[in-house]
């Protein structure tokens, strides 16, 4: 892991992000603005994270055709737990191996449920993001780009679909054109991303009822709805808070999120919520660095803490559930060697 270049990337970017969040504060109005803060907001703030969990829960179990909640709901705050203490994002392959030791669906499979989930919040944001900034006060350029981004994921999804439609003609013309490419690079391996390609698919395909799909939209509208109120809430422990600096936050913060960095968007996160704030609305840099803080790394403790209690509930260990997640890198590799990790595991089952 130690010789991972995104290892020591996401470092280099989180200490730089950490800098330009902190560079120019005064820590002592900093420490007062955590002093002061109205700590009757968090009550709602964690009223609403607990709602955002609920939301993707049921989310993400649909996703799998309806794995039982409860399992589904501990291995999505093991991966969080994973991800808040490790880097390289492993949270995403080890709630993936937690699903494929609890239940019937696969590891595999598990995590083609997870690239989906993925891709609908990516595509949520961007939007969103186009949304806001038609009419938060930003560069003009700043707002085409956006409105651009908005537009073309909007086309993206649209492809994806027609693709997902025609699988079986996709399928064909992937073959052709990556066998074509791996004669020339022998390392491109095509049968593995035909293979990967297949998997998620699968993943989309599972959304074959209206009523699934009306179910998945909703609970995605609720993921991000009660996100926002998360920061909505907390932002009022520091200054008077609008929904549209909430949302604003919440959206560069999670594309944001797409960059290396430290477990957690430690460094990433911070500096995006503070100039959220500070750019657009004028806000006071020190409440927004408390602020920007608080709502971060606030979260990150409570879903540590949430981690732990479901490793518990669930019979397992940190460093079991390390171990199995890592064993595979690609959905493809993870069908393979799904059968050998079942019987190292034995016993692990509620």
């Amino acid at each position: 892991m130690l010789k991972n270049w995104k290892l020591w990337l996401g470092f280099v970017i989180s200490t730089a992000g950490l800098y330009l969040t902190l560079r120019d504060i005064r820590f002592d109005e900093f420490f007062t603005q955590l002093a002061k803060a109205e700590a009757i907001w968090f009550l709602p703030a964690v009223a609403a994270l607990s709602a955002t969990l609920t939301m993707r829960a049921w989310r993400w179990s649909a996703l799998m055709n309806n794995t039982p909640f409860g399992v589904t709901f501990h291995a999505m705050l093991i991966g969080y737990l994973i991800n808040s203490t490790l880097p390289l994002r492993l949270g995403e392959l080890a709630r993936a191996w937690v699903i494929g030791q609890n239940t019937t669906v696969s590891m595999a499979r598990a995590l083609s449920s997870v690239v989906v989930e993925r891709a609908l919040d990516l595509a949520t944001v961007v939007l969103m993001f186009a949304v806001f900034a038609q009419y938060i006060p930003m560069p003009a350029a700043f707002s085409h780009v956006a409105l651009s981004g908005g537009i073309f994921i909007f086309g993206l999804v649209m492809a994806v679909g027609l693709m997902i439609w025609q699988a079986e003609r996709a399928e064909q013309l992937l073959s052709a054109i990556l066998g074509r490419l791996e004669r020339r690079a022998p390392r491109l391996n095509a049968a593995r991303l035909i293979r990967l390609f297949k998997d998620v698919c699968g993943g989309f395909r599972v959304i074959n009822t209206p009523r699934k799909a009306l179910w998945v939209l909703l609970t995605n509208i609720g993921v991000w709805a009660t996100n926002m109120l998360v920061a909505y809430f907390t932002m009022w422990a520091f200054m008077p808070g609008q929904l549209e600096q909430a949302g604003l936050v919440m959206v560069m913060a999670n594309l944001g999120g797409a960059l290396p960095s430290a477990p957690g968007g430690l460094g990433v996160v911070q500096p995006l919520a503070r100039e959220s704030l500070v750019i657009p609305f004028g806000a006071d840099k020190n409440a927004a660095v408390a602020f920007a803080f608080v709502w971060s790394l606030g979260q990150q403790l409570i879903l540590i803490a949430l981690g732990l209690i479901s490793l518990t509930r669930l019979g397992l260990s940190f460093g079991k559930v390390t171990a199995g997640s890592q064993i595979a890198t690609y959905p493809a590799q993870q069908a393979d060697q799904h059968g050998n990790l079942m019987g190292e595991t034995a016993g692990i089952r509620d």
